[in-house]
């Protein structure tokens, strides 16, 4: 019954009109899947359903102004082609719209696809599309920015920007912007307010999760949950040089909450007190000089799944 019915849609869809969906590219976005995006959108988006359009960014935020004004222009689904950074620049021009966000996952670590089961292949990400499977899920607010995934302050903030200045994009590049910052980074002293009660933490890395994962697999905060009105602080304490090698593993393992060096808490709102001097959004370094306010919007996005 149900496939009769969807095989009735397909076919009836064009007496109806075509839903307007953008496209909107990063052309320089992690390891190149990104430069036959148009190829495969013929190939594979249902163009008896959809009528497409294609654009590409420029400068730093120029997919929040794409994706903003492309809903004004009737787009029912916005499409972010690139990595984290840009499905977080993409999002922030989407929510408390009806709009649906879409990914094709071509970054480095594409945490947020993954969170979600969307294929890492684009012609297989562009299908998923084809379904029109859609979730309504949380963001996050931070100061005047939002994002989707993870934020955090610390050693992932400092290799955040360490890896911005790459000229070559990739996990291998990521990887390499680890090992030149572990050597000579020390942990910090935090000062938090977390739903109210004030904290003063010393930590290797904070971080605030709304999805499970920094991409790749690596699971920073295992038991996040996307769309329950609630952020996830994981607190990665400082630890002696010869647990690295067990906290990397748990880290890959969903296990790291379980580690003696990592607390954690469930919250709505977190305000960072000491003055820092940068934290990144969705792996994208962002430098700040006052206080940091965090605070979860549940329900805000709406978003298509596989």
């Amino acid at each position: 019954m149900k496939k009769s019915l969807f095989l009735l849609f397909l076919f009836c869809a064009p007496l109806f009109g075509k839903t307007k969906i953008t496209f909107i590219v990063n052309p320089f976005s992690g390891v190149g899947k990104q430069k036959r995006i148009e190829r495969l959108i013929k190939k594979n988006l249902n163009r008896k359903v959809f009528e497409y359009e294609i654009l590409y960014t420029a400068y730093p935020k120029h997919a929040t102004e794409l994706s903003a004004g492309a809903i004004k222009r009737g787009s029912e689904i916005i499409v972010a082609v690139g990595g984290d950074g840009s499905v977080n620049e993409v999002a922030q021009g989407m929510i408390g719209s009806s709009a649906a966000l879409a990914i094709v996952p071509t970054g480095s670590g594409n945490g947020f696809a993954r969170h979600f089961d969307i294929p890492t292949d684009p012609a297989k990400a562009i299908q998923v599309i084809n379904q029109q499977k859609d979730l309504w899920i949380d963001t996050v607010r931070i100061n005047e920015e939002a994002y989707l995934g993870v934020a955090g302050i610390g050693f992932d903030a400092d290799v955040s920007a360490t890896f911005a200045n790459f000229n070559i994009r990739g996990p291998a590049s990521y990887l390499l912007a680890v090992l030149s910052e572990l050597p000579q980074y020390k942990p910090q002293d935090y000062d938090l307010v977390i739903d109210g009660k004030p904290f003063h933490k010393r930590a290797f890395l904070i971080c605030f999760a709304n999805a499970k994962q920094y991409g790749n697999n690596a699971f920073i905060a295992p038991n996040a949950k996307i769309d329950d009105g609630f952020l996830d602080v994981i607190i990665w304490k400082e630890f002696p040089p010869h647990a690295a090698p067990k906290l990397v593993h748990d880290l890959f393992t969903k296990h790291l909450e379980d580690s003696k060096y990592t607390e954690s808490f469930r919250c709505q709102e977190v305000i960072l007190k000491k003055p820092l001097k940068t934290l990144h959004i969705d792996g994208e370094p962002l430098s700040v000089e006052d206080d940091v306010y965090i605070r979860i919007l549940p329900s805000s996005l709406k978003i298509l799944v596989p």
